[in-house]
């Protein structure tokens, strides 16, 4: 989803007549001005022309959108507790550039230019403090050709046919919670907040919550996509259908099926993804990117649906994620269980209880299983079996490699609109965490729990 609400380019003429009256320009007469007076005036609107940012081809259209998603994150994990401002990960910080042309009557060529903005990572903050991994990154990149009758092309770093398959939610919620929030809420790829011994104190090995989500891109939800470089084609839509595939890196591939329309007073929308990936996934070096998931090749398939009643505004929107990692047997030297799985729900209602704008109130439920696992080092990206020898008292050896592992969570929320401009959101979620060793040994970690306080605020 890129998100965003556009802002055009204002005219030459205005932005001079603007110009001329923030700069104090005080009222003269023709004849105070001589006979210079169109050539003094042409003069002041070239100098501010030269000043004034433009498009390089006014054939192409540019619209420049954004958003600005900032929040007080609040977490108690049952011995700790403190509060940190963080970028909220759910909806990044974004800036946007899109342009369209029209070729001919039926056929239009354009490009999309985003860039991610963050200050301080939601989802790599722990007990010990905000992170500090700030910076901008590239989101999109990419240009298309659409034809009216035969769908669009797309080419470059974009999203991939599954991005957003498990997202798709009627609701205004979308930039602080539902399918993508719960990892970068409790941390991902080998990140995130530490665990605890069975004894009651932190262990500061690498034993966190981002070590029991799949990994790679969109930790927390298998099944779901990402943005790659990519060549991705979108069928048009009939009958509310559309259908798209994509293929891109070395190699990745996915195709899509999505619904949207409206029948007997209920917005429905709903979509299902397949993605197949050998991205250098059995490389000698063992390293793992954001493209490839696994240990090994890896088959997923997410989907997600949402219903929303017009007339009351009550809504459900679910979505369900699976992933099988072909090399998991391989990295243990044993069969294990190489499935990741997760479903969530949220349930709630959406009016405008206000006249400034609508009010989103909620509740939802998460759960993610995934069996034996593996986790990334942030220095080498070089992979390892997940091993929770560190939460048992002088525990060490290969039988504490982990078997299987649950997270599960239950969250509220409320989001008020204004005026179609700022969303002001509250959003509360409570997280739990079992594993279980190869040799039996079992960690239940106590509830941790999160309390988000932000804005978003569209441009």
């Amino acid at each position: 989803m890129y998100g965003g609400t556009s802002t055009h380019a204002r005219s030459i003429l205005g932005t001079a007549v603007a110009g001329l009256i923030l700069l104090g320009v005080t009222p003269v007469s023709a004849a105070d001005l001589g006979g210079n007076c169109c050539a003094d005036l042409e003069e002041r609107i070239a100098e501010l022309e030269a000043t004034t940012a433009r498009k390089g081809n006014r054939k192409v259209s540019l619209t420049v959108s954004g958003f600005v998603n900032e929040a007080v994150l609040f977490w108690d994990d049952g011995h700790r507790s403190n509060a940190y401002v963080v970028t909220n990960e759910t909806a990044q910080d974004r800036i946007r550039f899109l342009g369209s042309a029209q070729i001919t009557k039926d056929w239009t060529a354009g490009y999309l230019l985003e860039l991610g903005i963050r200050g301080a990572r939601e989802d790599r903050v722990n007990q010990f403090g905000p992170n500090a991994d700030n910076g901008v990154s590239v989101r999109h990149s990419a240009w298309y050709l659409s034809g009216k009758d035969y769908g669009k092309v797309w080419v470059g770093q974009t999203s991939d046919a599954a991005d957003g398959i498990t997202e798709i939610n009627l609701a205004n919620t979308n930039h602080f919670s539902f399918t993508n929030s719960w990892g970068n809420t409790f941390g991902d790829q080998g990140n995130g907040f530490y665990l605890y011994r069975n004894n009651g104190v932190l262990s500061t090995s690498n034993n966190r919550y981002g070590q029991f989500v799949a990994q790679g891109a969109q930790q927390a939800a298998p099944g779901e996509g990402h943005r790659f470089n990519v060549v991705k084609y979108e069928t048009p839509t009939v009958a509310g259908f559309t259908a798209s595939a994509a293929w891109g890196e070395d190699d990745i591939w996915n195709v899509a099926l999505r619904f949207a329309g409206e029948h007997s007073g209920f917005k429905l929308a709903a979509g299902i993804a397949y993605t197949h990936s050998d991205d250098v996934s059995n490389s000698p070096d063992g390293h793992v990117t954001a493209v490839n998931r696994g240990a090994g090749d890896t088959d997923e398939v997410g989907l997600s649906g949402s219903i929303l009643h017009i007339e009351t505004g009550l809504y459900a929107s679910g979505a369900y994620g699976r992933l099988h990692d072909a090399g998991l047997d391989n990295l243990y030297g044993q069969n294990v269980d190489d499935v990741t799985s997760f479903w969530t729900i949220q349930a709630g209602i959406e009016r405008k209880f206000f006249p400034i704008g609508k009010t989103t109130l909620f509740g939802e439920y998460f759960n993610l299983d995934r069996g034996a696992g593996f986790s990334t080092s942030s220095s080498t990206g070089l992979i390892s079996a997940v091993n929770i020898a560190s939460l048992f008292a002088g525990a060490s050896g290969a039988g504490y490699r982990v078997a299987s592992s649950e997270i599960r969570g239950w969250g509220l929320g409320v989001n008020q609109n204004l005026n179609e401009v700022v969303d002001v959101y509250l959003d509360y979620k409570h997280v739990e965490l079992e594993a279980t060793a190869l040799n039996g040994a079992h960690s239940t970690q106590e509830p941790i729990q999160f309390f988000t306080a932000g804005a978003q605020i569209k441009f």
